[in-house]
């Protein structure tokens, strides 16, 4: 459901470049990080965006640069400081990995009420009350999700002293939170990272999950959300705030509530560079505990 709150932000974007300004703002050029669609077929995203652009700048006359899908983080943030970008939408562990705070600019998104934090679950047979017990434990992560793999080498340095991926059993890989939960519930995993909101979702469809599982709050990762939408520093103030005032207004039209529930998200919220704060710390966390630990990264399997 993150992926869906983020195609609404680009959405959104464009909606509140509309009304006419003493001294307009810049085409809205927009950076995608893929890693944020990695549970959808890129190229139906890609159309997908395209149309809701398009369609979106022709009823606003809008001036607006073709959406740039990156799948290297390093490519976004040479073009966001040669100006060529304005505007991102990325995972937020990769905002914090490859960019710096004054880089940024508060931006927004829609996001659900609830934080999607990290959670921590487990299987209650399976007798797992902290990082210590994953030995010999099936894990199931989500395919691709970078902050999924640090935060569990980081738990396994705390616990263990090193990030001995070894020492855990079989590991599988989803592209969705849900079947991260079915796994579990079907006995095929013992542990898993799981996003709050995709949990939810499957607790929702199925309120046995809640009989079988158990969520580790003392080792979930708490965060507000992890994709974000952030603005250029480089972009004026005034554009970035006339534009951020009008969007939240949109949580009090009619359109902008139809566009909400469409994209399943509850509220049109600000998302400052500070929320980005939890995903730093956590990097030099894990950091510090590798140079201790005297490894050099993530041997995940």
């Amino acid at each position: 459901m993150a992926n869906t709150a983020i195609r609404l932000c680009l959405a959104l974007v464009l909606l509140c470049f509309g009304p006419a300004r003493a001294e307009p703002p810049p085409p809205v050029a927009i950076g995608f990080h893929t890693a944020v669609i990695r549970d959808l077929p890129r190229k139906d995203v890609e159309v997908s965006l395209r149309f809701w652009i398009e369609e979106l700048a022709r009823s606003l006359a809008l001036k607006y640069q073709p959406v740039q899908m990156y799948d290297d983080l390093a490519e976004m943030k040479r073009d966001m400081a040669s100006g060529k970008l304005n505007f991102l939408v990325s995972t937020s562990m990769g905002a914090a990995q490859h960019f710096a705070p004054e880089e940024l600019a508060d931006g927004f998104a829609g996001y659900k009420t609830e934080p999607d934090h990290l959670l921590l679950v487990v299987r209650r047979e399976a007798g797992i009350r902290g990082p210590g017990d994953l030995a010999g434990k099936r894990i199931a992560l989500m395919e691709g999700d970078e902050l999924s793999d640090i935060y569990l080498e980081t738990l396994l340095l705390k616990a263990w002293g090193k990030p001995d991926w070894n020492r855990l059993g079989p590991m599988t890989r989803e592209l969705r939170s849900s079947k991260l939960a079915h796994r579990l519930f079907f006995d095929q995993a013992d542990a898993a990272l799981i996003y709050r909101n995709g949990f939810e979702a499957a607790l929702a469809l199925n309120p046995q999950l809640g009989k079988r599982l158990l969520v580790l709050d003392d080792y979930s990762f708490k965060i507000r959300s992890p994709h974000i939408g952030l603005f250029s520093a480089r972009m004026r103030p005034e554009h970035r705030e006339a534009i951020t005032q009008a969007t939240l207004k949109l949580n009090d039209t009619a359109r902008g509530r139809q566009v909400l529930q469409i994209y399943l998200a509850d509220n049109m919220v600000r998302t400052p560079v500070k929320d980005l704060l939890p995903f730093r710390e956590l990097l030099e966390t894990h950091r510090a505990l590798l140079a201790r630990a005297g490894k050099g990264g993530s041997g995940q399997k």
